[in-house]
């Protein structure tokens, strides 16, 4: 391509990702740059377009930046003339050069965002999801699931889908407390043998309902068999309690490709305005293009609401600001009056969930309307795929959300939403250097995956990747990428943020995960040497962080964890937390029998000095000297297990010694025992580290509990570092070691 940083626009609303039309050109000249005339040829300084089949101006064909000249000239940037060319080739625009010229989605489509659209160094602007809107003050409760508006009629309930409905051609319409996503029970349409065209299936009496205010139904729905097109199914409804005559509102639902999914769904009445004033009954009929006979539909939660309001697919929450901001939005289980209750994934049921984690109080609460990309058909349906790479050397290509089309400024944040909890929300397979900036990611199977050597990406700020069904994101087989914000990981169906197989070096800054519904934190099998900066996990109702199986050197420089099962589960590897505030009991736990793991937590709490290690069968930590005369620290060895035994010791390096050669080196430490038989304490160099040293050297407390000096000496015969460990093991019962007051001298 013979330019470099191109600035693209993208609208998911009023965009296009359409090839753009090739158009004639009627000259161009011999000039460095070419010039290309084309009357009205519509394009703006910073388009790209393809010059092709320019048979004398032969320079001029290839991918260019142009420059406007004026309505009808163009110049093609860093071009150099070859001759004059007169009506021949043509110029096709990549599109995507203006908000008016937008594409339309990351994957590109046709022609939009493709890999032979971008390169190293672009950026792409997208438009912001419309700003948070006020509902008024509600009570937000720590560790609940219930939100409680302070006003009522801001939606209005339909049918609750809490009783059986009335068949008239459908083979069941029962409601049942099995698989629901409000109160108790939902509705169970099955379909009859043999469809009719417009036909009623079942119908409930709602009572006299004055809907006049409403524009919209919304509703949730779980389909058996994919709904093909918006000609199958209708919900409308009646001023007569049986459903008879003609309805007064009908609502087309729109094709589902999914199946076996709850979604929420908004519909407006069919030619648009406002609903009836007298509504008596509501129905679930056949539209024109028939369902799949005998197969069921479920329904639950039907309200009636307003075109900007509160409705199932609104995200709710603390947070008014279009930009920013520490609150997160969330996903909506259910709306009964004032009462709503948040969601994790869209399968989670009314009697499951993790609610909301933070502050207990009456607040400010705002709704968020989001992007609702194409819906997966399964969870591993791309929704959103990086199409090409940046590069080191020219740059990362940029996906930026949160533009203002009007203002071209960037001061809201996209919110992308796939409604069914398929698919992977933004998907990056084996693409690196790419930047990625306030793009939020609700209900998709993980809202960001990245996998397969991608590497040296960065995702700038993420405010929320929430209700996902198994991640905010995920993470695999990918080395290098940097989170730099990660707000509000909240509510997913298994863990806010996921790394598995290989990864290798991924820095988070800062991060929360709350609420989901396994691990906030999860790291499986060959994770290694990744860091989280600060992080945030509370009320998971397995684990705030867990590392499972042979994840190692990973560090938590800040870590805060409450609520939650476990504060940190380890496995079998050897990983790092600094300053600690875990509220669970037990704090750490889940080490693999003999695989001798640690969780080094330095400064726990805050406080200077207090240092734990974790392990299976013991636990390790320093404390304030006990020893009388003794000064300083001391470090404690707890015996928890008999596994523990003199095979497989508890222990702690106390000194790492550099040394000369031929010179007797003589290392003294205190032990203290809390049972003189029940347990053994000792210090040892091992042998082998280092020449003159081929065995243990080793020295064991005595069989009481008075503190001791042991004191063990050694000549290497070549320079170099020694450790020094102490030990202690079980005897006859659990018990531990105390150690402190080292001495070393080198003749």
């Amino acid at each position: 391509m013979a330019y470099t940083n191109a600035v693209y626009y993208m609208d998911y609303v009023l965009g296009s990702d359409a090839a753009r039309p090739a158009q004639n050109i009627v000259s161009s000249t011999f000039a460095t740059p070419i010039q290309i005339t084309i009357v009205g040829h519509g394009l703006v300084t910073g388009a790209i377009v393809t010059v092709a089949g320019h048979l004398v101006n032969t320079n001029a064909n290839g991918d260019w930046k142009i420059t406007w000249v004026d309505a009808d000239n163009f110049t093609l940037d860093t071009s150099i003339g070859n001759g004059i060319g007169v009506a021949t080739g043509t110029v096709t625009p990549f599109g995507g050069m203006s908000w008016a010229d937008a594409w339309r989605s990351i994957s590109g489509g046709v022609a939009g965002a493709i890999a032979t659209h971008i390169a190293p160094g672009d950026i792409i602007r997208i438009a912001k999801s419309p700003d948070p809107v006020g509902i008024g003050n509600a009570t937000w409760t720590n560790l609940s699931k219930t939100i409680t508006l302070a006003a009522a009629g801001l939606t209005l309930p339909v049918c609750m889908c809490e009783a059986h409905w009335t068949a008239v051609n459908a083979v069941d319409c029962l409601a049942s407390a099995v698989d629901w996503k409000e109160g108790a029970k939902k509705v169970k349409i099955t379909e009859d043998a043999t469809p009719g065209a417009n036909e009623v299936q079942a119908y409930f009496a709602t009572g006299v309902l004055d809907l006049h205010t409403y524009q919209k139904l919304s509703f949730w729905i779980k389909n058996e068999v994919a709904i093909a097109d918006n000609t199958r199914w209708i919900i409308k409804l009646y001023t007569t309690a049986d459903a008879s005559g003609v309805a007064c509102d009908e609502f087309i639902i729109p094709a589902i490709p999914s199946t076996g999914r709850w979604l929420p769904l908004t519909i407006a009445k069919t030619g648009g305005g406002n609903l009836n004033a007298a509504v008596a009954s509501i129905s679930i009929c056949n539209g024109a293009g028939l369902p799949t006979a005998s197969k069921y539909i479920y329904l639950d939660n039907i309200i009636a609401c307003t075109t900007a309001g509160l409705n199932l697919q609104s995200l709710i929450s603390k947070n008014g600001l279009p930009q920013g901001g520490t609150e997160g939005f969330y996903g909506i289980q259910s709306i009964n009056g004032v009462t709503v209750l948040l969601d994790n994934d869209t399968n989670t049921l009314a009697n499951a969930g993790r609610g909301y984690s933070g502050t207990t109080e009456l607040i400010a609460t705002y709704i968020r309307e989001t992007i609702k990309t194409d819906m997966g058909i399964a969870s591993d349906t791309a929704i959103q795929q990086i199409m090409d790479s940046g590069s080191l050397a020219l740059g990362n290509i940029q996906y930026q959300g949160g533009y203002d089309t009007g203002l071209n400024t960037q001061i809201g944040e996209t919110f992308f939403d796939g409604l069914n909890g398929l698919g992977r929300g933004i998907y990056l397979l084996g693409k690196s250097y790419i930047t990625l900036n306030y793009l939020n990611v609700h209900r998709y199977t993980d809202g960001y995956f990245i996998r397969s050597s991608s590497y040296n990406n960065t995702i700038t700020t993420l405010s929320n990747a929430s209700n996902n069904t198994f991640a905010g994101v995920n993470i695999q087989q990918s080395r290098n990428n940097t989170i730099v914000t990660l707000s509000n990981a909240n509510n997913n169906g298994d863990n806010g943020a996921h790394f598995s197989t290989d990864c290798y070096n991924n820095i988070i800054g800062t991060f929360s995960a709350n609420s989901n519904a396994v691990e906030g934190v999860y790291f499986l099998t060959i994770c290694k040497n990744n860091i989280i900066g600060i992080l945030n996990v509370n009320n998971g109702t397995s684990s705030g962080l867990a590392f499972i199986g042979d994840c190692n050197n990973n560090t938590i420089k800040t870590l805060s964890t409450s609520g939650n099962g476990i504060g940190i589960i380890n496995d079998k590897g050897v990983n790092y937390v600094y300053k600690a505030t875990i509220a669970e009991a037990p704090r750490v736990s889940g080490a693999t029998t003999y695989a001798d793991s640690r969780i080094f937590s330095q400064q726990e709490g805050g406080v200077v000095g207090n240092n734990w290690i974790y392990t299976d069968g013991g636990l390790i930590n320093s404390e304030a000297n006990t020893r009388p005369g003794g000064l300083g620290l001391e470090w404690k060895l707890a015996i928890s297990s008999s596994n523990r035994n003199s095979y497989y010791p508890l222990r702690l390096s106390i000194a790492k010694i550099a040394v000369v050669a031929n010179k007797l080196v003589t290392f003294k430490a205190h032990l203290t025992k809390s049972h003189a038989t029940d347990i053994a304490g000792y210090i040892v160099c091992k042998g082998g580290q280092i020449a003159g040293v081929p065995a243990d050297v080793v020295a064991t407390k005595a069989n009481d509990v008075n503190p001791e000096q042991l004191t063990i000496t050694f000549t290497p015969t070549e320079a170099g570092t020694v450790e020094i460990m102490a030990g202690a093991y079980y005897v006859a019962a659990n018990g531990n070691v105390l150690v402190d007051t080292i001495s070393i001298v080198q003749a």
